[in-house]
């Protein structure tokens, strides 16, 4: 058996946790990780070499915002973290699984080298970011590596998903492997089941939804899921609803009919609001004033709010990315990729087909004839340059429809 080394446990659970990609800025306090990744992992992850630590987390960011599948970043000690913040925290507050790998030390002093380890060294270095991450962690022994890494993975991808933070000692890294170290076993599931709602709390909204006559859906991370957003789709063409896209993701197709995106108007008359996965319930139902700062609601006082999602798990003490709360009149705690299918269901006996479809007509109508004032806007200054927005938007469309 060839010489291994502690980093190659490291490397075993990135591919053992299927990360096939780190994006990084190289530096010596993971020099043993990196080395790792060269020689035992045979160049797995494959490595994206980055310019700055703040750029590796954002190109992690972006890969799982797209694809739902988490992606290393990999940041050089103390100073690589404290680049690297501010993509951490935009990270945190988008609910994007990034899987943070940095090193420190080595925290024993006998190890480290005049200055620089000294500078670059901290006591705790996930203080640094322990308010906008969802769980960090810095293993003592090459034993504790493995149950830190999968608890670690496990938080990151448990819904409402985020960032997580794990950091190695440099000098733990370099050390000779000198017995085995047991991985997770390969049938643990390595991801908790989906949060699904009270059956009772959901009946309830169904009974609401089914009395409502002009109820609106709003949503902001349904799309976070294929499910979510094909599910969402169905609800709404189930009860003739309107949907209001937050566009925290991509969450009901841009030019169905009972897309009323950016039409505020839709809520001025709302008997219910249906929030889905929403925080950012705020901006779409307020007129703001901005030099004073004073907003004043749209929507009837006498509009009943129902709330499913994941409500206040996973916020911050620091972080106020968690908006204004809704005092919503029934708030069901659930991942809205399990509760919208399963309130369709209860949903279609309650629907009169004739509402439905009286509904849907309606806001056919208004959704066309605001697109269509759109369009003609958009001929306005067709011809400057530089070209203007709506122009460039309708030239993509058309190339792409």
């Amino acid at each position: 058996m060839s010489k291994r080394w502690a980093s190659d446990v490291i490397v075993d659970l990135l591919h053992a946790y299927d990360l096939p990609y780190a994006a990084l800025n190289p530096g010596a306090s993971y020099r043993g990780l990196h080395d790792s990744i060269v020689n035992y992992g045979a160049n797995r992850p494959a490595l994206m070499l980055c310019q700055h630590e703040e750029t590796a987390v954002q190109i992690a960011h972006g890969f799982a915002k797209a694809s739902g599948k988490p992606m290393l970043a990999i940041l050089h000690n103390l100073v690589g973290l404290l680049h690297a913040n501010m993509a951490i925290y935009y990270a945190y507050a988008d609910r994007v699984p990034v899987f943070v790998v940095g090193a420190t030390g080595p925290m024993d002093e006998s190890k480290r080298r005049p200055r620089i380890d000294w500078i670059h060294t901290a006591l705790v270095q996930g203080e640094a970011v322990r308010a906008y991450t969802k769980w960090d962690y810095q293993p003592t022994v090459i034993d504790g590596v493995p149950e830190a890494f999968a608890r670690a993975y496990s938080v990151m991808m448990t819904e409402p998903r985020g960032p997580i933070y794990m950091c190695y000692d440099a000098w733990l890294q370099e050390q000779p492997l000198e017995h085995d170290v047991p991985l997770p076993p390969q049938n643990a599931q390595k991801v908790p089941s989906a949060l699904a709602p009270d059956p009772a709390a959901l009946e309830h909204a169904a009974e609401m939804l089914a009395a409502a006559k002009r109820p609106v859906i709003l949503a902001e991370y349904v799309g976070r899921d294929a499910a979510g957003f094909h599910g969402l789709v169905e609800l709404a063409e189930t009860l003739g609803a309107p949907v209001y896209d937050v566009n925290s993701r991509l969450n009901f197709p841009g030019r169905h009919p009972l897309n009323v995106s950016m039409m505020k108007d839709v809520f001025r008359d709302a008997d219910l609001v249906l929030c889905l996965d929403t925080r950012d319930w705020e901006r779409a139902t307020t007129e703001l004033v901005s030099t004073t700062r004073k907003t004043t609601s749209i929507v009837p006082a006498t509009c009943k709010w129902v709330d499913i999602g994941f409500g206040d798990l996973e916020i911050s003490s620091w972080a106020m990315d968690y908006q204004r709360l809704a005092h919503a009149d029934l708030r069901v705690l659930a991942d809205t990729t399990l509760a919208i299918p399963a309130l369709t269901q209860l949903l279609k006996p309650r629907i009169s087909p004739r509402a439905r479809d009286l509904r849907s007509k309606q806001v056919a109508q208004m959704s066309a004839a605001a697109r269509a004032r759109w369009a003609k806007e958009a001929r306005e200054d067709w011809d400057a340059s530089p070209i203007t927005l709506p122009r460039l938007a309708s030239e993509v469309w058309d190339a792409i429809k």
